[in-house]
């Protein structure tokens, strides 16, 4: 097969996750901050049948960086039998597409699109992804599949219940636990920093 119509049956199966989306009952909220001020919410969500596991989250923010900008994203995540079978990531910026990601296994191998022209064929033996760490603590583990870019990507236990993952731009993601449940995420960025805070 190869990635011309990989591409149309990963844009068939986007249409498919987006539909999805959805039908999930939601399960787990944080608010999004920038400095003290509430700026949005990530909606998390998780559906078990069977060997097959499904996570969805969704967030929306706005705020102003010399002018508004009102931020749209979506990551869905399906495993099967344990492991990851296919995975969506959107991002839009006043609505405009910014960022988007698609893979889905076919025949045995895992056929990735990252926007705007990045075509491979991945690998999805790392059991643990972004969408897991908002239900699981990753603990011992040194790497987690970043659906954005379709890679693993290191990560670091920097103390207690305390997480680093550095991503392919260098940008880094800093993770809280309590009691093994995710209570607060850090996305340090250049400009600012946000923090995402279960609700």
């Amino acid at each position: 097969m190869n990635f011309k119509t990989s591409r149309k049956l990963l844009a068939l199966y986007c249409v498919a996750a987006a539909s999805c989306t959805s039908a999930f009952a939601q399960d787990g909220v944080f608010e999004v901050l920038k400095g003290e001020d509430v700026i949005g919410r990530i909606l998390v969500d998780r559906s078990v049948q069977g060997d097959r596991t499904s996570y969805s989250m969704t967030s929306i923010s706005a705020f102003s960086i010399i002018w508004m900008q009102n931020v749209r994203s979506s990551v869905v995540t399906h495993y099967v039998s344990g492991r990851v079978n296919a995975c969506t990531t959107t991002m839009h910026v006043n609505d405009e597409m910014r960022d988007s990601s698609h893979m889905l296994t076919v025949e045995g191998r895992a056929l990735c699109y990252v926007h705007p022209e990045e075509y491979f064929v991945g690998n999805t033996s790392n059991p643990w992804t972004t969408a897991r760490m908002y239900y699981e603590e990753p603990k011992g583990q040194t790497s987690i599949f970043v659906e954005s870019a379709l890679r693993d990507c290191p990560l670091l236990c920097t103390g207690e219940g305390r997480y680093s993952l550095t991503l392919p731009n260098k940008d880094s993601n800093h993770y809280i636990y309590r009691n093994g449940k995710l209570q607060q995420v850090i996305a340090d960025r250049t400009w600012f920093d946000l923090v995402f805070r279960r609700v």
